[in-house]
């Protein structure tokens, strides 16, 4: 049996290896999964379990093609399951003491501080009651400093895994890590529903007692994220008592075919 290497700081890095759920398909580095798993879904070169990921050893960018058998207005909390999902995956494979929080819609904090995100897309046209022809939900983590850009590290707002700790982790242990607690946490959301995924999510909501930005849409809004109703929508106080609620299919994005 062969196995691809490739070279990185320390010596070769090894492609992941994913469940038998997953086919791995790689991309090259530079190229976001996202990207090439978007237009390969849409155009029916894709199909469910197709895992693609990038060659980049500076950060994991990762994307998984699903198709839903359900309403989009369920199968959007994939959204949110992959959230959790790595989560727990970098929680498996990091030193403890790390906080890994969510901020909505899609951030992923590291001691408070970006470090990735969660983005899931769609076809254009497709309602709520509709079930997806397809789905991609994608994870990019900024796992060490990209030294090709000017002046790294200099955004206040913005980390690395290393950075933060976690010299250990590399792309290949993360995607393998991301990978299986995904589809552990698709078993449990089929079998228990969403409850569990909330309960994960809102454990880890960024902002507890503080003011944060968050994205609905075009808007940028400062205030206190108090929650999730059961559907997955977030529940948000921009003061003065009022809470309203983010939609979370307002922040999949919609493809044109």
């Amino acid at each position: 049996m062969s196995m691809t290497m490739t070279t990185g700081p320390d010596g070769p890095l090894a492609d992941p290896a994913f469940p038998p759920l997953l086919k791995g398909r790689p991309v090259q580095p530079g190229v976001a999964a996202h990207s090439v798993a978007v237009a390969d879904a849409a155009a029916g070169r894709a199909g469910a379990g197709d895992l693609y990921w990038s060659r980049s050893e500076d950060r994991l960018s990762m994307a998984v093609v699903l198709e839903p058998d359900v309403s989009l207005s369920r199968a959007a909390q994939m959204h949110l399951l992959l959230m959790v999902a790595f989560g727990d995956a970098f929680g498996a494979i990091s030193p403890p003491e790390i906080g890994i929080h969510y901020r909505w819609p899609g951030d992923i904090l590291v001691n408070g501080a970006k470090a990735g995100e969660v983005l899931t897309f769609v076809p254009a046209g497709c309602d709520a009651a509709d079930e997806p022809a397809w789905m991609v939900v994608a994870l990019d983590v900024n796992i060490t400093l990209d030294l090709s850009v000017p002046n790294p590290g200099e955004r206040m707002d913005a980390t690395t895994l290393h950075e933060e700790g976690a010299g250990d982790v590399d792309r290949t242990r993360l995607a393998e890590s991301a990978s299986r607690h995904f589809l552990t946490w698709i078993d449990t959301w089929s079998h228990d529903g969403f409850k569990p995924v909330h309960e994960n999510w809102v454990g880890r909501m960024a902002g507890e007692g503080k003011t944060v930005t968050v994205r609905d849409g075009a808007r940028q809004l400062a205030g206190h994220m108090t929650g999730l109703d059961e559907d997955g929508n977030l529940l948000f106080s921009a003061g003065e008592g009022r809470v309203e609620g983010l939609s979370l299919l307002a922040a999949l994005s919609r493809v044109q075919p």
